[in-house]
Formats: C-alpha cells, structure tokens, sequence
C-alpha cells in the first residue's frame, strides 16, 4: 500500500509533485481540468511530459487523476450524457499523457428515471468510453453518499455495472472515499464493523478490484448523505474502524490517497507542515513504515533542476 493525497496544482503541476514528495507522499491525485467546467484546457503534450517526469523523480506511483464532478453517465438526459461520455473520454486520454494509473469518477445520478434505467446508461457510456480510450489508464467507479437520486452508494449498483462489462476486467475497477461510506450509512467506526463491512464489498463487487482508497474523515452523521470531508481525527468516524480497515490484508495491493482539507496558515498559505503530520497519521493507522527515502534522509534537491510548470 502507497500513501499520497489529492494535490492542489494551481497551474503548477511539477511544483504540486515536489511539494507532494516533501510531505511524505508516494502516490498523487491531481485534477487535469476544472472540476466544475465542461471545457478542459487545451492539449500540451510537453507539459504532460514534464509532470509524468517529475512524478517520475519523485518516486509518486500511481499517479491518479480525479474527474470533473459535472460528469453524470447514469443520467437519461441525452445532451449531458454525451458531454460526460466526452469529458470522461478525454480524461483517461490527458491520463495517459500524464502517466497516470486511474481515472477516478462519480458515477452520477439517475435523475428520477429509477436505478435500473441510471445504471444501464452508466454500463453505456463506459463501454463506449473504454472502446475509444488508451489501454494504460484504468477507470475506477467511486463509491457515492447516496443523496437524492445518485448511484454508487449501494455496493450492489457496483457490483452490477463491473459484471455487465467483463469484456473490461483489466480497465475497470472501484475506489472506496471512507467519508462516502459513513454518509451512505456504512458502519466503519470499530474493528469489526468495518471488517464487516469489508466483506460486503468481497462479496458483491470484490476487493480484488479496489485499487483505490480514498482515506477521509467526516464530521456529519453516519447515514446523513452528506459529502463532507474533515481532516483525519477532526471528524467522528473514529480511528479503530480506519485502522481496521486499511490493515485489512485484503486491501493491501490499493493505493490509500486523502482528499482531507489543506490546513492554511496565518498569511492564508497552504500549511505543508501540518499536511505533513496528516501523512504521518495515515501512514500510522495503516501500520506501514516510512518511505525508504524519508528514512535516508533524501531531500528534493534531487529534481529541483526539472522546470517548475
């Protein structure tokens, strides 16, 4: 198991990298697009380039891009359906370009029209979108809170979009948000509801096909659907569940990346050093070691001749 977070790039991809491997990180998640657009930015092959290097050099494995939010493959509505086809289909191309691993994604709301018809266009648009994409990047289902008409919250609607497209086994998988399982009402506050929990998941889609964790704590109710994500001991999930369940031998081939929120300092700067201590913790609950290269004393000396971008 490798342990990185979500990083901000404010158009600064290889500083995102460097500032990743100073706060203990071993993988990454980035955004390639505005996450609230439907426009992604123009093609730069050089700058993906020079990001999939630095990544490279800093030893972060995988590299996972996050999708934009607006994407809804399970809606009926014909116009977004073929705009999220687009954006996804992109995505998993700039992943490509990036060197990324995963392409992580909602998978959106049936907008009224029922589970079953919101899940049939799901298994649609992906199956379009893996026929016209590169083999290298594998797409990941994201466990949803269940709010309103969404999908991904039962492990169910999960399980029924992998099993109708075995054509994909190698390119499709599941990544599990922790906070996205308290807000759905999935018990993973002790020992052994999270165990338990775990075995839900083996039985209906399969560990084997998690490879992704999303490691974040939530100050709302269990069971409020509400997607709210708190810093690791500032919310109420509790850490013998967590523990519990990323030291599950089951979950160890995922890579474990949080989404928790950047602490600011004073002057409104993103405060790595605390960030810092949030890795340290993440590795703790795991129960992994430091990185070899933290241990060694190896600072980011080594890259800071790759252009800053």
């Amino acid at each position: 198991m490798r342990i990185g977070r979500h990083m901000p790039t404010n158009s600064k991809m290889v500083k995102a990298a460097q500032t990743a491997r100073q706060i203990g990180c071993e993988a990454i998640q980035i955004f390639a697009s505005n996450p609230t657009a439907w426009r992604p930015p123009a093609d730069d092959p050089q700058l993906c380039a020079t990001f999939a290097e630095a990544a490279r050099a800093c030893q972060l494995d995988p590299i996972v891009l996050h999708a934009p939010y607006l994407i809804n493959l399970g809606t009926t509505d014909d116009v977004v359906w073929e705009k999220s086809v687009t954006l996804l289909s992109w995505t998993l191309q700039r992943g490509a370009l990036l060197g990324a691993r995963y392409v992580i994604f909602h998978t959106g709301s049936h907008r009224g029209a029922g589970i079953e018809a919101g899940l049939g266009r799901i298994v649609q648009g992906i199956g379009r979108i893996l026929s016209q994409t590169p083999e290298e990047v594998m797409l990941l289902l994201e466990n949803d809170v269940g709010a309103g008409n969404s999908l991904g919250h039962s492990f169910d609607h999960l399980a029924i979009v992998l099993n109708q497209l075995p054509q994909y086994q190698q390119r499709l998988g599941v990544c599990l948000d922790t906070a996205h399982l308290w807000g759905a009402g999935h018990d993973i506050s002790t020992a052994e509801s999270a165990r338990k929990v775990l075995d839900q998941c083996d039985e209906t889609f399969g560990l084997k096909r998690l490879q992704v964790i999303h490691l974040n704590d939530t100050e709302k109710a269990l069971g409020s659907h509400r997607d709210v994500h708190a810093r690791l001991g500032e919310g109420i999930i509790g850490q013998e569940g967590l523990k519990a369940l990323l030291r599950d031998p089951r979950v160890q081939h995922s890579a474990l990346l949080m989404e928790t929120p950047i602490k600011l300092d004073e002057n409104g700067k993103e405060d790595w050093e605390h960030d810092s201590q949030q890795i340290a913790l993440a590795r703790e609950l795991a129960g992994l070691s430091e990185p070899a290269w933290q241990s060694h004393g190896e600072n980011i000396s080594m890259i800071t001749d790759i252009h800053l971008i």
